[in-house]
């Protein structure tokens, strides 16, 4: 038996002796408001009965009849609508400080229904540019949902079909001769509460897509350690291959820390490679021109630096690669005794915050200058160029915490020759950096 270790490339770097298995784990009442400053309506009257009102001129010419399906209306209890010359604000009695505007146009391409969205493979069965850009509601209905947790569903019927352009048509009004029309006249939308306040707010989708439990969360050698002084890093194979929750806790790990590692696992060298139901575990194997999986050794000959007694330092593997494989696997089958070929991890991550802390010019030149990689040996030429810390372009500017790093690209054994233009201070620093990964702790 003997152990392996799984690590997460994207912003973590390991100095190790042998060249892993790379991988890449890598599912009715109804309300109606005008233009002119929430001329609403309030629901009050029977399902049977119906009022009109007349929709300003700059948004339309059309009358919207507007239908109850409640007899009793309460301010505080029913939603209210608003209607904007593009867009719907929309106000739950949940919360009703906080008003939910949207356009149109992404309302209608958004429309949930199985005419709109595949009930089995939950596909979207057109495309956004099929949407008319000057599209509005026909009708409104405010309708008791059927979701189980959400009280109210808003039901659109739109006032024009969508249509496929197969030539240069705008979609405004008119349409060309290769135009046609996809589905009737006054389709309907229905969308609940729930999914309403879900797809308004960017928080709720990253909750929804559950982005929390992907967070990357920085570290020194100390916070490996768990209550009692036992390690967070280490897993038995065993349980993780029986256990399911022993399966996600190592999954947990190796994405919020970069790290795992799995003890026990037979170094059988016939047959299948138990390294290779191990990367099964936890996803599919990205193969690469190394082959899905390989041996590594010293040879005297070596058309890779990972195949020498040499040693490699702290790097990152695969940079040379457009889009590196984020996970890679080593399983150590065998040590004669051997001095050195230890191997060494550090988190680059925490490495990059801490040099933003401690020296901003530093840290955006590393995030604003490309590095170029290269692998020309054996019959294979690679090159690629990335910064060494990759910000998420999302990520709101602050003078008090650190940008939102995706990835860092790091490996000097791999590292190309740099522009002869190449700025003195991005020398400067990229050695802070190199220093700030070798620090203790």
């Amino acid at each position: 038996m003997s152990t392996l270790a799984v690590r997460n490339l994207a912003p973590r770097i390991r100095a190790a002796s042998q060249l892993p298995v790379t991988r890449n784990v890598p599912t009715s009442t109804r309300l109606l408001g005008s233009l002119s400053g929430k001329a609403q309506l309030p629901i009050g009257s029977t399902p049977s009965s119906s009022a009109t009102i007349p929709k300003p001129a700059t948004l339309d010419t059309r009358i919207f009849p507007v239908h109850y399906s409640s007899s009793s209306y309460s301010p505080t209890s029913h939603p209210s609508a608003e209607l904007q010359p593009t867009d719907i604000s929309i106000t739950f009695p949940s919360s009703p400080s906080q008003a939910i505007t949207l356009p149109y146009i992404w309302l209608r391409d958004s429309c949930p229904c199985p005419s709109c969205v595949h009930p089995s493979t939950r596909q979207k069965l057109h495309r956004t540019s099929d949407v008319p850009l000057d599209i509005k509601p026909k009708r409104l209905t405010w309708l008791h949902s059927l979701d189980k947790d959400a009280k109210w569903a808003l039901e659109v019927e739109w006032d024009r079909p969508l249509w496929k352009h197969d030539t240069g048509s705008t979609g405004i009004e008119g349409h060309t001769l290769g135009a046609s029309q996809i589905g009737g006249e006054g389709h309907k939308s229905q969308y609940s509460e729930r999914w309403l306040k879900t797809w308004s707010d960017e928080s709720k989708i990253k909750e929804r897509n559950q982005e929390s439990a992907l967070n990357m969360i920085p570290w020194l050698a100390k916070d490996l350690t768990a209550e009692g002084g036992k390690s967070k890093l280490f897993f038995s194979y065993d349980e993780v291959q029986q256990d399911e929750k022993a399966l996600l806790g190592a999954l947990k790990q190796l994405t919020n820390y970069g790290l795992t590692v799995l003890r026990g696992v037979p170094t059988t060298t016939t047959g299948e490679w138990e390294l290779e139901k191990v990367a099964n575990l936890f996803s599919h194997v990205r193969e690469t021109f190394y082959g899905p999986l390989w041996d590594v050794k010293s040879l005297s000959a070596a058309r890779n630096v990972a195949y020498t007694d040499l040693d490699l330092d702290l790097h990152m593997d695969l940079l040379y690669f457009e889009n590196p494989p984020r996970y890679q696997l080593l399983h150590c089958l065998r040590n004669r005794n051997v001095t050195g070929g230890q191997s060494i991890f550090v988190d680059a991550l925490q490495a990059a915050q801490t040099l933003w802390k401690e020296d901003r010019e530093a840290f955006d030149l590393l995030a604003t200058t490309d590095v170029g990689f290269h692998y020309v040996n054996d019959g294979h030429h690679l090159a690629q160029r990335h910064k060494t810390i990759v910000i998420d372009p999302s990520s709101p500017p602050s003078s008090s915490a650190p940008p939102k790093i995706t990835a860092i690209n790091y490996s000097p054994p791999f590292q190309a020759p740099l522009p002869s233009s190449t700025p003195p201070a991005f020398y400067q620093a990229l050695q802070k950096f190199a220093a700030t990964l070798r620090r203790p702790e």
